[in-house]
């Protein structure tokens, strides 16, 4: 029997299949959205040398580009000392180099252009013919809106951020925090008293922590008008405690790890049901603010931050409810450890500067009078010229300033859209085209090669 008399013909075979198409159409469509991600949105390959005019630490491995660089330096020194002290070093040992372009990948699928001159991080940051608000925010920011929130101001960009932060702005102008001094310094009294002690027990301990809780309190008063109680152990509200949990869970995803890998692991589910916890809480809060504000309520829930951005929102609908919810996550976030970094720099600034501790002492006793007791100051702002008290401070405001100028606590990540055709020039005139990269002015060190400040003089 030959072959083909046993083999059905191509006609047999359709008549077959045609019965069941519905199924394979449908079951065609995983298949084709799995081949559609992976030409999309894998890593595309980058010829590193098409680069090779940008600055670089050293030559990019052909593999893993510059990981075993990042490895090296983090061993050099203390491994507990931050990411920009790092660089710090190694750009002092490579001449300070305006930018320096790190290759992320594999971990990352981009390739990260660090900014360490002040002009060219300018070219970034402020608006542009190009880019009306600045450069857009990168999309690795949105990993961190479990932190600080899909829609709020560190993770929204154009007419979307302008309009959020021209809604909350009133909340933070000086006249409005000068109303809310008295609970602020409540909390401060608390932290003193706390300071006190750990002083008279002789006993090490880490500052950050109380820094951190006493940060928390402010901004919860602040933005929302909540006591979350961060300096009293056993008492701390439920935003708190869940907003802790939620940034602990957070901490413990593997970096640069795929999100199909990690999806439904015991972690992943933790850090999503936290999230939708806490957003839960903040809604209830703002919708009791929004409530009381349309019943014409005086008390401090009027003046807080939430209460404020929704003065001219006479519907909450679903999309302001979410936008104001991830607005107030965002302050939590970016608020309590920038200002929390900032409290201890600048004990730590004033105690290796003596000279300065002693220049601030004594503007201190010129403005508030020889009594040096914390409660003396303290009654002295509860008073009516708290504003003129304030104002009277220029070495203080001098020290704060020269403290962000020497330990910047953030930074940004943006992205120039591939075909944008985005530069940027060198102060030597070198033109950079950088579509596409993930570019991140370092403050810190940009910043310290400027001027010398308050600390440095002294």
């Amino acid at each position: 029997m030959a072959l083909f008399d046993v083999l059905p013909t191509f006609d047999l075979v359709l008549e077959s299949i045609l019965p069941y198409w519905r199924f394979l159409l449908l079951a065609s469509i995983p298949f084709s959205v799995i081949y559609l991600y992976w030409r999309t949105a894998r890593p595309r390959d980058v010829d590193i040398r098409l680069f090779s005019h940008f600055p670089q630490p050293e030559v990019a491995d052909p593999k893993r580009g510059h990981w075993p660089w990042l490895e090296k330096i983090g061993g050099e020194g203390d491994p507990r000392r931050a990411f920009d002290e790092m660089l710090y070093e190694q750009c002092e040992k490579m001449g300070f180099p305006p930018v320096l372009l790190v290759d992320m990948r594999p971990v990352e699928k981009f390739l990260l252009l660090l900014i360490f001159d002040n002009e060219v991080a300018e070219q970034v940051t402020r608006p542009s013919k190009q880019f009306s608000t600045s450069m857009p925010k990168h999309p690795s920011i949105q990993t961190l809106a479990p932190l600080v929130g899909a829609r709020s101001l560190v993770t929204t960009d154009g007419d979307e951020w302008k309009g959020l932060r021209k809604r909350i702005l009133p909340g933070f102008q000086p006249s409005h925090l000068l109303t809310l001094v008295s609970p602020i310094l409540d909390k401060t009294e608390t932290f003193i008293d706390l300071m006190t002690q750990k002083a008279s027990s002789g006993e090490s301990f880490r500052l950050e922590d109380y820094t951190t809780n006493l940060v928390f309190d402010i901004i919860g008063l602040v933005t929302f008008n909540m006591d979350l109680n961060a300096q009293v152990e056993g008492h701390q509200s439920d935003v708190l405690l869940t907003y802790r949990a939620l940034s602990q869970a957070f901490n413990k995803r593997p970096f640069g790890a795929k999100w199909w890998k990690i999806y439904f692991t015991k972690n992943e589910r933790e850090i999503r049901r936290l999230d939708a916890r806490l957003d839960t809480i903040l809604k209830q809060e703002i919708k009791r603010q929004h409530e009381a504000l349309l019943s014409g309520s005086s008390d401090l829930a009027s003046r807080s931050v939430a209460t404020l951005s929704l003065h001219d929102i006479p519907v909450l609908t679903p999309s302001i409810l979410q936008q104001t919810s991830d607005t107030l996550r965002g302050f939590l976030f970016a608020g309590h450890d920038t200002t929390s970094i900032l409290l201890q720099w600048l004990f730590y600034e004033l105690h290796i500067h003596p000279s300065a501790s002693a220049t601030l002492a004594e503007e201190l006793t010129s403005v508030f009078g020889p009594n040096p007791h914390p409660s003396s100051v303290i009654s002295q702002l509860r008073g009516p010229n708290a504003h003129t008290l304030l104002s009277s401070l220029p070495f203080t405001d001098a020290l704060i300033k020269e403290t962000l100028r020497l330990h910047p606590p953030g930074t940004t990540a943006r992205v120039a859209p591939m075909g944008s055709n985005t530069t940027l020039t060198l102060p030597n005139g070198d033109v950079l085209r950088i579509d596409g990269m993930c570019v991140s002015p370092r403050a810190r060190i940009w910043l310290r090669l400027e001027i010398l400040g308050a600390f440095s003089i002294l």
